[in-house]
């Protein structure tokens, strides 16, 4: 009879750590995904945003450390340089006082100052963005002979960007089929597996339990208005709710100026987020919008992995996202840690059908809303 898994198969450290962050009990993709990793199992493992995927193999790589060794031990791959940077955070937190050095290379930051860092102090542990980490490996600055594990974080976006995936390829085969691979995602492609099996022929696939969205405190809903009047609806949504922390999505590049103006000059509190701007405009943006000087970030999908900012109380995509998965991670924004939120979607009148490619992709129901008087109001039932 197989036992429950729980915190106290990690270090001290570690339980110390999780103890001050008020974490008591594993998720249940920690509780199917940890003791796999301690084992030193390579595996896939798909679970929803939310649901602490950061943690499952954040604490595992963590364990495994030596402090003693002046090398690189472990390897973690993120899409975004937003995202790279928040695995930082958490895993800083988890190590509180002991001796390991964690390294952050993303793109956007200055190369040079990164090769400089690289020179003075060994990380045991890294973190970047695939490109930066592959072109500081192409230099001979990034040594990986004794890295043990790489990770793989919203696997499913690294594939469906060719560049990063080419990237984490080479990365991959740089240090070796002979090590642990960990993918972890919130969807499971189906080529995945196939490509993951040309560096990483030997993974198990995880799930944590539950449907794909499956948070009961989020309400779905879409709401018809003609493609002219969109940003005005959103503005009124804004108002009708009186969203104080909100994301709005667009889609296209070209919308997201115009979006943010026409809130702004309607006086709503709106700043936009995007893989335009410069590492350190994001960063003044995201923190004005954490510490609530900003009430509406108006972002594209680079928003939408691994950003997590805790009271955001609104999802509004002025477009239905393309993908199932973009969805996912969209409302995954929402409804945190037990919280309330909803997500709005606006369509058009002729795109009802990805109303039902949504329920059928996502298992998922939206309720048809409508905005009377300045309120918004459910679908009256006859």
């Amino acid at each position: 009879m197989s036992t429950r898994f729980t915190f106290q198969a990690l270090p001290d450290f570690l339980q110390q750590a999780l103890k001050e962050m008020n974490i008591t009990e594993p998720t249940d993709i920690q509780e199917k995904m940890i003791p796999e990793a301690l084992e030193g199992q390579s595996l896939i493992a798909r679970s929803q945003t939310g649901t602490g995927k950061t943690m499952a193999y954040l604490l595992p790589i963590l364990s495994k450390l030596d402090p003693s060794k002046k090398a690189i031990q472990g390897i973690i791959l993120a899409p975004t340089q937003e995202l790279a940077m928040q695995i930082v955070g958490v895993a800083k937190e988890l190590i509180g006082n002991e001796p390991f050095d964690i390294g952050a290379f993303i793109g956007g930051a200055n190369v040079n100052r990164q090769i400089e860092k690289l020179k003075k102090q060994k990380p045991h542990l890294v973190v970047g963005t695939p490109g930066r980490l592959l072109e500081l490996m192409q230099m001979k600055k990034l040594k990986v002979n004794d890295v043990a594990t790489v990770t793989v974080d919203e696997a499913d976006r690294m594939l469906a960007e060719k560049s990063s995936w080419d990237a984490v390829s080479e990365i991959s085969k740089r240090i070796g089929r002979d090590k642990q691979f960990l993918f972890v995602s919130a969807t499971i492609p189906e080529n995945l597996t196939e490509k993951t099996a040309l560096f990483a022929p030997f993974t198990v696939q995880i799930e944590a339990s539950g449907e794909l969205v499956n948070n009961e405190n989020v309400a779905h809903m879409y709401l018809e208005c003609e493609a002219r009047d969109k940003i005005d609806t959103v503005r009124k949504l804004i108002h009708a709710e009186s969203i104080e922390k909100g994301i709005v999505f667009v889609n296209q590049l070209e919308r997201l100026a115009e979006t943010t103006e026409k809130l702004k000059y309607r006086g709503i509190k709106a700043a936009a987020l995007s893989s335009d701007h410069t590492k350190q405009d994001r960063e003044k943006v995201l923190k004005a919008f954490r510490q609530g000087d900003l009430h509406i970030l108006v972002a594209t999908d680079i928003a939408a992995r691994g950003l997590d900012v805790e009271d955001v109380t609104h999802i509004i995509q002025l477009d239905a996202p393309a993908e199932a998965d973009s969805y996912l991670h969209r409302a995954g924004r929402t409804g945190r840690v037990g919280k309330a939120g909803q997500v709005i979607t606006l369509l058009e009148k002729h795109q009802g059908y990805k109303i039902e490619q949504l329920k059928r992709d996502l298992e998922l129901t939206l309720e048809k809303v409508f905005l009377r008087k300045g309120r918004l109001e459910k679908e009256r039932k006859v």
